[in-house]
């Protein structure tokens, strides 16, 4: 079957290992449709010690657990990110590691060279990747049971970049050094290294070709100290071997890190992206993964997918963004990630965690058929390609200044400069999306890779397994043999540029869209019901005591019954109205109870909590019972998507009538579970068609009619199909409206509220590079933000055409 998506996900192991826990946790994500996991220790408590005997005793029996479930599993190989340390264990073992670099230092004589280093483990170091494959791989295939290991898919890689992959250059203009590089230099090129290395910074005769020269030297170096010996390794042991690298995004962006993607993913068995945020981006690096992968004869591309979009993905959204993977030929989809443990460190770790603590959770399955099943409606992008793209990867090599890296976002390669090579790289992306507007069918690739890796047939350029009978290629592109496009011609390939492309490549005509009638139901209004409780999101402030206190207003308290605090995290002791509480742990986190007798006729509640002194210092607490959450502020309409509310908030009771078109105002702003909302519609015989929702406001909606069930349904098009079996008749509608998870974890208070991008630092209120530029410093506001929830528009029968 052509366009078949698996789903899979990075599996966050954050608590200590417990094999029934784990067990259970492996059952949800199958039940939840997933096929598989990738086991990745992150933030691991180090219980047992990390790749201890005991480690990989449970690891063994979760592994067969894994097998006779049928779910696919992999191990990523590192306690943490970037890969290529072993949780610490590789400088341990050769305490003189370090990663070397040279800058540029400009004085009254125009300047000089200043070599530094740190002390960190390298990968251009090969010594250190040994000991990395000897402590993690071996160390895995050893101590693992030999039916376990076998039944492991492969390993995968995260990130490794020059050096220890925090961006040198992105951060201070050096540039990747090491001493080998001068004999490696002088070998290639039979010209001396260090009297050219100014030339990485200044713009001396020669600058381009030994810029060119010195990047391409950097992107065999990591490939042969690191990427190369784990994937002889991973080969020689039947394991498959993934990873995806930093700066995918473009060839001007992932130059300082990696060199050029297409050289090293070459390397990768199963070559790999990351697509992180909300929405999707531009559409050259999903291509880079899907094209390496038909050329070099590989069973797809692998992406990990949607890290850091925030806790207010929907399946629409979520939907849209797989889509766009999907349509890249991307088949295996990672999501990022699944935490193990909900605690707070793991609610802000670039969120969220889907799909085990989404408030929709339920919809899962449906949501990754329905996509599975649009998916196989793509177009099939494993046939022949139309067109092949020439990167301009070398061309941008040798007009790279380092001062223009260290204008860029480091998350997402935006704010390149219009620089030389800055150009060149604007125009690429440029031209790539005007390829994808015009429906072709495109595959990338690089000047280098050309030269070395191509074979010029009749009528067709061969790159491994694929045929190009045309070549586009980009400005700038740089070729040792200025001869190369008259050889192209000269085998019969069409070559085409910027310039004349839409002159030569076969452009297609838009796909005509099915359009949709509808009409209205016979209804009655909607009626929602009030749910068996709901909860707030307790802040807790600092105190000069050291503990943390929040005091919230009650309104008829004794109307509440019981109430019930969750903590997500182990706190030292807990008082209610200056009385001790029990804290139980459960599954959730750590929960006590509030008796009537404890908030009965009381016009305040004070939670104090003190902290463990090596635990969560602003651990997240909830107050669950049968309560609204109001303010005597209204509602303030910050955008079509976000409400804003200013505190105090209040406890009151719930309202006997809630407005179904606005749950946050009716005192749901924190909700984590459905609000059912009923009407009764009116069927006549020749009704029939899809029941389409209108005017709503939710993640997701479950629809039953009469009592049956018609399904799941979500954005944009909020519609179930009509059973045909109904008859004419009046019939009860309920629907299950599923808040946004935002609501229940924020950052509420973050002056842009949901975002498409959230990283640990928007729930600080820190600036970071998730921020829009032109926020202020504090990001913290004091209004909370809640994302729109409610339904006030009538029922219609949908009919295509």
């Amino acid at each position: 079957m052509r366009n078949r998506l698996s789903f899979l996900s990075l599996w966050s192991i954050n608590d200590a290992l417990n094999l029934e826990q784990l067990k259970a946790g492996l059952d949800e994500l199958r039940l939840a449709g997933l096929e598989g996991v990738i086991f990745h220790p992150r933030f691991y408590p180090n219980e047992p010690v990390y790749m201890s005997e005991e480690y990989l005793h449970i690891l063994s029996n979760l592994i067969l657990y894994a097998k006779s479930t049928g779910m696919i599993f992999w191990i990523y190989d590192e306690n943490g990110w970037p890969s290529g340390t072993a949780s610490g264990e590789v400088i341990k073992r050769l305490p003189d590691s370090s990663c070397k670099y040279v800058n540029w230092i400009s004085d009254e004589e125009g300047g000089r060279l200043v070599f530094g280093e740190k002390a960190a483990v390298s990968s251009l170091d090969a010594a250190a990747t040994q000991t990395f494959i000897a402590i993690i791989h071996e160390g895995y295939r050893k101590g693992l049971l030999p039916e376990a290991f076998e039944y492991v898919t492969g390993f995968f890689s995260d990130e490794v970049a020059f050096l220890d992959g925090h961006g040198i250059t992105v951060k201070t203009g050096a540039i990747p050094w090491d001493e080998g590089f001068v004999e490696l230099y002088e070998g290639k090129y039979h010209e001396a290294l260090l009297p050219n290395l100014p030339l990485l910074f200044t713009t001396g005769k020669g600058y381009e070709t030994f810029r060119a020269r010195y990047w391409e030297m950097l992107t065999d170096a990591i490939i042969a100290s690191f990427y190369k010996p784990i994937a002889d390794w991973c080969e020689k042991h039947g394991k498959k071997f993934t990873a995806h690298l930093k700066a995918e995004e473009s060839p001007f962006f992932q130059l300082s890190y990696s060199g050029s993607c297409f050289q090293v993913l070459k390397y990768v068995e199963t070559p790999a992206i990351d697509a992180l945020e909300r929405f999707p981006g531009n559409n050259f690096y999903p291509r880079i993964a899907h094209s390496i992968a038909m050329q070099q004869g590989r069973d797809g591309a692998l992406v990990e997918a949607m890290g850091g979009s925030g806790w207010g993905v929907s399946p629409e959204s979520f939907t849209n963004y797989v889509m766009w993977l999907a349509g890249h030929g991307v088949e295996h989809i990672v999501l990022h990630l699944n935490q193990l443990k909900l605690t707070t460190q793991a609610v802000q770790d670039w969120p969220p965690s889907m799909p085990s603590h989404l408030t929709w959770k339920d919809a899962f399955p449906a949501l990754l058929a329905s996509i599975k099943k649009q998916a196989a409606q793509l177009p099939d992008l494993r046939a022949n390609p139309e067109v092949l793209i020439v990167t301009p990867t070398r061309g941008i090599m040798a007009h790279f200044d380092t001062t223009d890296a260290m204008q860029m976002n480091e998350h997402d390669g935006s704010n390149i400069p219009a620089s030389t090579a800055g150009i060149l790289n604007a125009k690429m992306l440029a031209l790539v999306e005007a390829c994808h507007a015009a429906g072709l069918h495109y595959e990338l690739s690089e000047e280098r890779f050309i030269e070395e890796s191509g074979l010029f047939m009749d009528g067709a350029l061969r790159i491994g397994m694929r045929d190009y009978s045309h070549v586009l290629i980009a400005d700038g592109c740089r070729w040792k043999d200025p001869a190369i496009e008259d050889r192209l011609r000269s085998a019969g390939i069409t070559l085409c540029h910027s310039e004349d492309w839409r002159d030569v490549l076969p452009i297609k005509a838009s796909a005509v869209v099915s359009a949709a009638v509808t009409s209205d139901l016979k209804q009655t209004p909607w009626m929602a019901e009030s749910p068996q409780w709901n909860q707030i999101l307790v802040e807790l402030q600092q105190q000069k005591s050291g503990k943390l206190l929040v005091e919230l207003n009650l309104e008829e308290s004794e109307s509440f019954g019981g109430m019930t605090l969750l903590l997500l995290d182990a706190v030292s002791e807990v008082w209610v109205n200056g009385q001790p509480m029990e804290l139980l742990p459960t599954t959730s986190g750590f929960e006590g109870d509030i008796s009537v007798a404890q908030i009965a006729g009381k016009s305040k509640l004070m939670l104090e909590v003190k902290s463990l002194p090596e635990g969560e210092a602003f651990p997240i607490a909830f107050l669950r019972g049968n309560f609204a959450v109001k303010s005597k502020a209204a509602l303030i309409e910050k955008d079509e998507h976000q409400w804003m509310l200013e505190g105090p908030l209040e406890l009151s009771p719930i309202s006997a009538v809630i407005n179904s078109a606005n749950l946050i105002e009716s005192g749901f702003p924190y909700a984590s579970s459905p609000i059912a909302v009923r009407k009764t519609v009116f069927l006549d015989a020749s009704e029939r068609g899809d029941i389409q929702l209108t005017d709503l406001w939710a993640d997701a909606a479950f629809v039953k009619l009469g009592g049956q069930e018609l399904g799941w349904c979500w954005g944009p098009d909020w519609s179930v199909p009509l059973p045909q079996s109904l008859l004419e008749g009046s019939y009860e509608l309920e629907v299950l409206l599923y808040p946004s998870t935002f609501n229940m974890y924020g950052p509420h208070h973050h002056l842009d509220g949901d975002r498409y991008l959230t990283s640990p630092d928007q729930y600080k209120g820190i600036k970071n590079f998730a921020d829009r530029p032109d926020a202020p410093e504090q990001t913290r506001v004091s209004c909370a933000h809640f994302v729109k929830w409610g339904i006030s528009g009538d029922v219609q029968l949908l009919h295509w055409k």
